[in-house]
């Protein structure tokens, strides 16, 4: 198993420990699902010094209308680009260095590989919510033994084989909601003098503005765990076993968000994503 690196959130300095213990032998085991419901996935940078930072929520907000809240999942990346941000951690800064276009800036099932402007993301999610899933996933976390959660992760294959290619599964650990006082906190808001957006006349900055979908920590790796061929294969079901400790730490409002990435430099996608509350179960879908 390999320990995880720590940590620490600004607002209680308490700790996170997570560990992954590999990928279960399917073969000859139970048969996965034939059918999944397919899922998106939004990805996006922020930072709270950015003026049009708080548009991104909102127009993550706008695919969760759209499609259901079960079937869109955002996670919001925050980064230093224009100044201070209390929920920027090493890997949300590393991940936008990589994938951001600037702030803010976001992925629908990593298609393309790099961040967009947000007004593509309805048709990339409209687009995705059209393609039959050819796989899926569930998460427990609902163990906990003293502090410690376990978090079991299956990948299910549908009646088709994943195509050739590497796939990977990653997993998040996310914080549904996030506020407090401050350089850091406060979100700055350049549409305060706009009368026909949502945030006119809410302050610039916000104070005690709530930041939504925050990564805390990946639960394997930022880059995941890499699915093992026969995990591939049609009927395939596969498990991924993390630990996370929470010690310090209210679970309440704390979620798994966990992917699978089929990894391509012409063709990047997420097959499909699932979500559910620390301390809970959420099967297949």
């Amino acid at each position: 198993m390999k320990k995880l690196l720590v940590l620490a959130i600004a607002v209680s300095m308490a700790f996170f420990s997570c560990k992954d213990s590999g990928t279960d032998d399917p073969i000859g085991g139970p048969k996965a699902p034939e059918t999944y419901s397919q899922k998106v996935l939004v990805e996006y940078t922020t930072c709270a010094g950015c003026p049009y930072c708080p548009d991104g929520p909102l127009y993550a907000d706008k695919l969760v209308t759209k499609f259901g809240p079960n079937n869109v999942y955002a996670v919001a990346m925050h980064n230093l680009y224009q100044g201070a941000d209390m929920m920027a951690g090493d890997e949300s800064k590393v991940f936008s260095d990589a994938y951001s276009a600037g702030n803010p800036t976001g992925m629908i099932n990593r298609i393309g590989g790099k961040c967009e402007t947000r007004s593509n993301w309805d048709a990339k999610a409209t687009g995705v919510m059209g393609e039959d899933a050819k796989c899926g996933l569930s998460i427990d976390a609902s163990v906990k033994t003293g502090n410690k959660f376990s978090v079991k992760v299956k990948l299910g294959v549908g009646k088709v084989a994943l195509p050739a290619g590497k796939y990977y599964v990653v997993a998040y650990l996310t914080q549904k909601t996030m506020t407090g006082l401050g350089s850091g906190w406060d979100q700055a808001n350049g549409y305060n003098g706009t009368s026909t957006h949502a945030l006119y006349n809410k302050g610039n900055p916000i104070k005690n503005y709530i930041h939504h979908n925050v990564l805390m920590k990946s639960l394997n790796t930022m880059t995941g765990t890499l699915v093992a061929s026969e995990g591939m294969a049609a009927g395939a079901l596969s498990e991924y076993n993390l630990e996370c400790d929470m010690t310090g730490v209210d679970p309440a409002g704390y979620e798994v968000t966990a992917f699978v990435y089929f990894k391509s430099i012409s063709a990047p996608y997420v097959e499909n994503v699932q979500r559910v509350a620390l301390g809970s179960n959420k099967s297949f879908d």
